[in-house]
């Protein structure tokens, strides 16, 4: 009598049974997963974009605060003050900001007109000759109907070009009095650039005629980016209602971004702050949910396998227990033919899809990702995202088929630079920065599949790593070969020799008919000789 088990019909139920159930565990998952993760970066942007706002209206409201302040200060000044402690109260009030490197004040008093410049220098500041461009700016804002809080201009000065703003005039009894800034463009973005250093995305701003003031790009700065007056999105945002945005390439980081307008008073000045937010690499996740039902596929075809091949097993198992000693010695026979068959024909490459198969399924180098990420998701979400793209990457070339048991170089160089970026997330400062030098002419060579990999693997695996030593890994060229190097802080606890990944590569290189493989322990460091093979040449 059969077990129930042992009839068709029951492996049939249980295998579409199983097949059904982690398909839709896979899809539900991933298109829930989507959704959140789209959730999340919106709401991501929009925090991102407003904080980036508040610090450029923070650092322009210091920066031009020195001139209200001596605006103010003026009047309030003794008549008979003298002329170098009143070039001492408003130097410090116009260069209080750290980035204001050279202000002007004139005072008008009757026919006679004084002009002062300041230029900041490692003790405090010094007076030098006004420059004609300034004192031609400053000579025309006496005669400005402009009310403004701060007017402003850009002029091209070789090889720099310059910020001039000047404040409404204020009388006292000592006359009239102007003050202005002038202001180096590119070295304001400079100031910039250390304000915000680990912001997530960047600020263009420019004037009311669409002229770049400042961007992370330095080659834009004074140059016409917008034309108000024809783009329609940029003349529809106000700076209190709805904000528009579009999605656009930058072409600083050649990536997908999206842009935001803020038409922004800073002080008097129409200005427009335009904040570009990178792509939070989304689009991956359709991958990865398709990848997850593949997944789930393949586990329902393996189970049915498995099934499959327990029935079979049950329905022989009789016959076998009576053939057994009948068939022993055939077997023994068998056996040693084919594997004498085995070394002699095919040991390399049998070693080679066997290291291949190992490396796919490493359940070790998985658990430790998954850790690292969990670590991750709580602590930098950005960088979580990225680690996440890598290890799709990472996994997605290990399921990569190459039937010769070779690889192109610079896919091997990308696949490596892709697992050590997981190395360095779960290491961090105990793994110094991957130094990679290979000839471009070696490019389009081969050599074995994952070969790279395995010896960045086995430096990480067989020496000790710490923030006081930190492990250094190198790679780089050598006539045709590319040499893999790493300094010797050799543990003691492992209990793989790990010269199955050198064999395996040795094996490999064999196979080919190349003998020029080798490795072994240089002054203080162990180096892994890879020639680059040309097979079609």
């Amino acid at each position: 009598m059969k077990l129930a088990l042992q009839n068709p019909k029951y492996l049939i139920v249980i295998g579409l049974a199983v097949f059904l159930c982690i398909t839709g565990v896979t899809f539900f998952t991933g298109r829930f997963l989507e959704d959140r993760m789209n959730k999340t970066a919106d709401f991501a942007e929009r925090n991102v974009y407003r904080q980036k706002i508040l610090v450029f209206q923070y650092e322009f409201d210091n920066l031009f605060k020195g001139m209200q302040v001596a605006t103010t200060l003026f009047p309030e000044l003794k008549a008979d003050i003298s002329d170098e402690r009143l070039m001492q109260n408003l130097g410090t009030v116009l260069l209080s900001d750290e980035k204001v490197k050279k202000a002007w004040y004139a005072i008008i008093r009757g026919n006679d007109t004084s002009f002062v410049y300041l230029v900041r220098n490692a003790a405090s500041f010094k007076q030098v000759p006004m420059p004609k461009y300034v004192k031609g700016w400053a000579k025309q804002q006496f005669l400005a109907n402009d009310t403004s809080n701060v007017r402003g201009i850009q002029t091209k000065i070789s090889p720099a070009l310059h910020l001039l703003t000047a404040s409404n005039a204020i009388e006292s009894d000592r006359g009239r009095l102007l003050t202005g800034l002038d202001i180096d463009l590119v070295e304001l973005q400079h100031a910039f650039a250390l304000v915000d250093e680990r912001g997530q995305s960047y600020a263009i701003i420019v004037d009311e005629n669409g002229v770049c003031i400042t961007s992370p790009d330095e080659k834009q700065i004074g140059k016409q980016l917008f034309h108000p007056k024809q783009d329609t999105l940029f003349n529809q945002v106000t700076p209190y209602g709805r904000t528009k945005s579009e999605k656009v390439a930058s072409d600083f980081l050649q990536l997908p971004v999206t842009r935001y307008y803020f038409p922004n008073t800073i002080n008097g000045l129409n200005w427009t702050i335009i904040v570009d937010i990178p792509g939070f690499l989304l689009d991956d996740l359709t991958d990865i949910r398709t990848y997850s039902i593949y997944i789930g596929l393949l586990s329902a075809a393996i189970i049915l396998g498995l099934i499959w091949l327990y029935q079979r097993k049950w329905q022989k198992e009789f016959l076998l227990r009576r053939e057994v000693e009948v068939n022993r010695q055939e077997l023994l026979m068998e056996k040693q033919e084919l594997k004498l068959l085995a070394e002699t024909h095919g040991k390399d490459n049998a070693m080679l899809q066997l290291s291949k198969l190992k490396e796919k399924v490493n359940p070790h180098f998985l658990f430790n990702s998954l850790s690292s990420l969990n670590a991750l998701i709580a602590e930098d979400t950005e960088l979580a995202k990225a680690f996440v793209l890598k290890l799709s990457r990472v996994y997605r070339y290990v399921l990569e088929s190459y039937p010769s048991g070779l690889a192109p170089v610079a896919d091997e160089l990308r696949f490596m630079k892709e697992y050590f970026f997981l190395l360095k997330i779960r290491f961090g400062d105990a793994l110094e920065p991957l130094d990679i030098q290979v000839d471009e002419s070696l490019m389009k060579g081969e050599i074995p599949f994952m070969s790279l990999q395995t010896l960045i693997e086995n430096a990480v695996k067989h020496n000790m790593l710490s923030k006081e030593k930190p492990l250094k890994i190198t790679v780089r060229t050598e006539k045709n070969k590319i040499i893999v190097s790493n300094n010797l802080q050799l543990r003691t606890d492992v209990k793989d020799s790990g010269k199955q990944g050198l064999s395996y590569l040795k094996s490999t290189y064999s196979y080919f008919g190349n003998q020029d493989f080798s490795f072994g322990i240089e002054e203080e460091h162990f180096r892994c000789y890879l020639p680059v093979l040309h097979l079609t040449e």
